[in-house]
C-alpha cells in the first residue's frame, strides 16, 4: 500500500489537538499522540448514522460497491462529517 506511514496521520492529528487545546505540542508530545490514537480508535466503531452517510455519499445504484480510492475517501469524509454533525458531501451522479 502506497502513501505515508500511519504515524504521519497520528502526528498530524496530535498536532491539531494541541493547536485546538492552545497548548505547545512540544511540551508534551506523547500526551497529544495518545489523545490522537484514542480519537482514531473510536473511528473503528462507526455509528449506524455514520455508515449510512458514507453509503449515501458514494452509492450510485443498488449494485453499489466502492470501486476506487476516491469513492472510499468520499465515504470516510461523509462518515466523519456525520459524526461531527456536519453536512455530508454532496453525492455526484455519474
Amino acid at each position: 500500500m502506497k502513501g505515508s506511514p500511519p504515524d504521519d496521520f497520528v502526528e498530524r492529528l496530535a498536532r491539531k489537538l494541541a493547536e485546538v487545546d492552545r497548548a505547545d505540542f512540544d511540551e508534551n508530545p506523547e500526551r497529544f499522540r495518545l489523545l490522537a490514537r484514542a480519537a482514531m480508535s473510536e473511528l473503528q466503531k462507526p455509528t449506524p448514522e455514520m455508515i449510512s452517510a458514507a453509503f449515501e455519499a458514494v452509492r450510485f445504484d443498488e449494485s453499489w460497491a466502492i470501486n476506487s480510492a476516491r469513492d472510499f475517501k468520499k465515504g470516510v469524509k461523509a462518515m466523519i462529517a456525520s459524526a461531527l454533525g456536519e453536512q455530508a458531501p454532496k453525492r455526484r451522479r455519474e
